[in-house]
């Protein structure tokens, strides 16, 4: 039991690195691509950037509900509404979808607009240089 408290403080201490906690920088595309995965509620990379232009994005959802993903405006008023730019169809459980988008220069927000799944977390943002 002794051996097993270092251990334990161990992997605790390394946590938050291997979750890639307390790293704001958006992980950026590979080959204009954008690949996200999706479960229950999340979208990881939860922050990504992409150059402006025509980007594929596929989407996997390794889920047990159904999910999708929506880019979406950030309003500069607090009051005012998002507009919806692009939506994914949805994609069932071990599925995945792919399609691609023209993206123009900044600042978005990743959601799934399923149910209440943003509000339970499943959302992200999305920079475009």
């Amino acid at each position: 039991m002794r051996r097993s408290i270092p251990l334990l403080a161990a992997l605790c201490a390394a946590l938050p690195a291997l979750a890639g906690c307390g790293d704001d920088k958006p992980l950026p595309v590979l080959n204009r691509t954008i690949g996200l995965r999706l479960d229950e509620y999340r979208i990881r990379p939860q922050s990504v950037s992409a150059p402006a232009g025509d980007v594929r994005l596929i989407v996997r959802n390794q889920g047990m509900l159904t999910h999708n993903v929506a880019i979406e405006t950030i309003p500069k008023d607090p009051e005012g509404k998002p507009t919806v730019l692009f939506r994914t169809d949805t994609v069932h459980p071990g599925d995945r979808a792919e399609t691609r988008v023209d993206l123009k220069r900044g600042h978005y927000r990743l959601i799934c607009l399923i149910a209440n799944h943003s509000y339970l977390g499943q959302f992200g943002t999305l920079v475009v240089k």
